[in-house]
């Protein structure tokens, strides 16, 4: 006599559950691919901001404990900390320090400065001429007033740097207002 036994299961997943991890995985790939459209450019930019907004302040605390005045140059796509040599009577890199290199811009980003509510013609730097800071850290604690946006091509988006007199900063990220 042969026993009825039940028909085994494969070993297997029905449609139905193969359809919902499809649907789970489109739902988290549009996720994923709409933050980074929407937010990469931002976080971009307000990386940019950090790191410039550390530079400065490093500057202006160093430019103190030195007692000398340091600088910012800031050209079409990018930026340079110098210090002013007194010997020498001309600002000047600083050598061996990686955090005062230049700097250069993310591609897609272009720097607009203010100073005293007129814009500065932000021109390339000539090999024979000696750069000249527009912004100025003094040794002081103080520094030029002015302000700088970072804004990337092709987008509204715009990070708002302004530097005070007396050397503080207020950084806005972009889609907020000043």
């Amino acid at each position: 006599m042969q026993r009825f036994r039940p028909a085994r299961r494969s070993a297997g997943f029905t449609l139905v559950e193969i359809l919902v991890v499809v649907v789970i995985m489109a739902v988290l790939t549009t996720v994923a691919m709409l933050s980074m459209g929407l937010l990469g450019e931002d976080r971009g930019l307000e990386t940019e901001g950090d790191r410039y907004a550390d530079v400065v302040a490093a500057a202006s605390e160093q430019a103190g404990l030195e007692g000398r005045d340091y600088g910012l140059w800031i050209g079409p796509d990018r930026y340079e900390v110098l210090t002013y040599v007194a010997r020498r009577q001309r600002w000047e890199t600083l050598p061996e320090d990686r955090l005062y290199e230049a700097h250069e811009l993310p591609a897609g980003v272009a720097p607009q400065l203010e100073i005293e509510g007129r814009l500065v013609l932000l021109g390339r730097d000539k090999p024979d001429t000696p750069r000249v800071p527009q912004i100025l850290l003094y040794a002081s604690g103080d520094s030029s007033a002015y302000r700088l946006e970072l804004i990337r091509d092709g987008s509204n988006a715009t990070l708002v740097v302004e530097g005070h007199a007396d050397g503080t900063l207020s950084v806005t990220p972009p889609g907020k207002t000043p």
